[in-house]
């Protein structure tokens, strides 16, 4: 069961960058940020533990959600400004942890901590800066998948064996933290530019909205009908959630002079 868990992470990154390969940037982006590895967790906790500390777990991932935005906020105008990738890295997970930490503490249910997490998600993601000149499909070899594979199981190795000996709030943070944006933007701006990471977390902020929609969905769900009816409203509550933001920033971007 454990290795299950583990696998979600890799498998994400995976799926990601064979999607960049064949749309580009922002399409990996977007698929990236789906809930992909925390989805998984959260149902195998749900099938081993009370549904009460499942949905109190998955309330606490939609109200910490907004610092994987913040995550993506940081390192887009930072990869702007020039930056390197360690240095974008460590002030975008500062900002990811900070702002994750303060909204643990709120940490509103129901509809109006929803409100609340989707209100920041979308500003954040109308706040991104714009990526300059044509999207390009760049290669990406399979070495390099590889090694963005093993970057990510590491990763989320950390959290995972992290979050079992803490409570719900740090768990709670944890399984909000972007693995998959912490690994694919390092390799996308090293090798393909500030532009191609900028097109990539601005698809990652908006599979967030999705994110933010699914625990919602599952954490009103899972109390009264089980996981597995959580885990198929969660799904399509997901889907209908960014495919609502694609069409709106679709009508913001016309909007544009």
């Amino acid at each position: 069961m454990m290795l299950l868990k583990l696998a979600a992470a890799p498998l994400a990154v995976w799926l990601s960058s064979l999607a960049g390969r064949r749309w580009g940037h922002r399409v990996a982006g977007l698929i990236g940020g789906f809930p992909l590895i925390a989805a998984p967790i959260v149902l195998f906790i749900a099938l081993d533990a009370p549904r009460a500390f499942a949905a109190d777990l998955a309330w606490m991932t939609v109200a910490t959600a907004p610092g994987a935005a913040a995550h993506c906020f940081a390192y887009a105008w930072l990869a702007r400004a020039g930056w390197r990738w360690p240095a974008c890295l460590a002030v975008a997970w500062a900002a990811c942890v900070g702002l994750a930490w303060v909204l643990s503490g709120i940490a509103l249910r129901g509809p109006a901590g929803f409100a609340l997490a989707l209100g920041l998600g979308l500003a954040l993601a109308r706040a991104m800066p714009r990526a300059r000149g044509s999207a390009v499909i760049a290669p990406i070899p399979g070495a390099e998948i590889l090694v963005r594979m093993a970057c990510a199981l590491v990763l989320a190795a950390v959290i995972m064996f992290g979050a079992q000996t803490l409570g719900t709030r740090v768990s709670g943070v944890l399984l909000g933290f972007p693995v998959t944006a912490s690994v694919l933007p390092v390799f996308t701006l090293a090798l393909h530019g500030p532009d191609a990471a900028i097109r990539l977390l601005s698809g990652f902020i908006v599979g967030l909205l999705g994110f933010v929609t699914y625990f919602y969905a599952f954490a009103s769900l899972v109390p009264q009908h089980g996981p597995w009816i959580a885990l198929g409203g969660g799904l399509v509550a997901c889907v209908a959630a960014v495919s609502a933001a694609l069409a709106w920033q679709r009508r913001g971007a016309g909007a544009r002079p």
